[in-house]
């Protein structure tokens, strides 16, 4: 068993992860799932611990500003309905969780985790502003597309902040901090909803998530603040290494493992 004090270093890293380039789930849930919890009680339990990376993140984030810099054009406000909707389609998606058989999810945690190596390989995480004239897609178009990924967040969600910081830069041409500040709050409420539903079904193990939880709150704001002082492409190369280890041992762990 994890002390207690490997557990909220656990968390810390977790959270701090979470709220830069958004890969607490896909840092957090491997890892779980290698000390050998089922696949829905590592997803519940580490996103019931991502919660407190999200509120102390959205606070720091808050209390800082994302600020525009000079020639940037100005801050963009997503729409109302994105809200509702990032905690509609997270409660749908851990719905789905909790009856799918535990060899699936590891296999579906694995080959997910490949997929967000080739998409965050591929993200631009650059601080340069926006241009005001650029062409961005219909707004119906972004909200769909936040939408479907807050699903996505319900049922795993590993790469979930990755896939939105990516939608929030393409859609509505924030830079790589304003997405960040924005993913870190619709964070918050698909997480949140997510976490109710699992509470309710017994999913989440207190005993790993609580002292996960306070080390992921610690993570948050010191993500916050890497998130405001650090190169995107170094965070960006650990991420993937990190990652790309976790999937490989996972991977073969669902395929040897009956």
């Amino acid at each position: 068993m994890l002390s207690m004090l490997v557990l909220p270093g656990l968390g810390l890293f977790i959270g701090t992860v979470a709220v830069t380039i958004g890969g607490g789930a896909t840092a957090g849930v491997p890892l779980l799932l290698l000390l050998g919890h089922s696949g829905a009680q590592s997803i519940a339990t580490v996103k019931f611990a991502l919660l407190g990376s999200f509120v102390t993140g959205a606070l720091a984030h808050r209390a800082v500003g994302t600020g525009t810099r000079t020639g940037a054009a100005k801050p963009v406000r997503l729409p109302w309905v994105t809200w509702p909707l990032a905690v509609v389609g997270s409660v749908s998606g851990s719905l789905l969780v909790v009856g799918v058989a535990d060899r699936v999810l590891k296999v579906v945690v694995a080959l997910s985790m490949i997929v967000i190596l080739w998409i965050t390989h591929r993200t631009d995480f650059s601080q340069r502003p926006r241009n005001a004239n650029a062409r961005l897609p219909p707004t119906p178009v972004g909200v769909a597309v936040i939408f479907g990924l807050c699903v996505y967040s319900g049922f795993f969600g590993a790469g979930f902040g990755t896939f939105l910081i990516l939608a929030l830069m393409r859609c509505y041409g924030l830079t790589f901090r304003e997405s960040a500040g924005a993913m870190t709050r619709i964070n918050l409420l698909a997480v949140g909803a997510s976490v109710l539903t699992f509470v309710s079904s017994g999913a989440v193990d207190f005993r790993l998530g609580v002292p996960l939880f306070i080390g992921c709150a610690a993570g948050g704001l010191l993500g916050a603040w890497v998130a405001r002082v650090a190169d995107p492409k170094r965070m960006k190369t650990a991420f993937l290494v990190f990652t790309l280890l976790l999937g490989i041992k996972l991977l073969w762990e669902a395929s040897v493992c009956p």
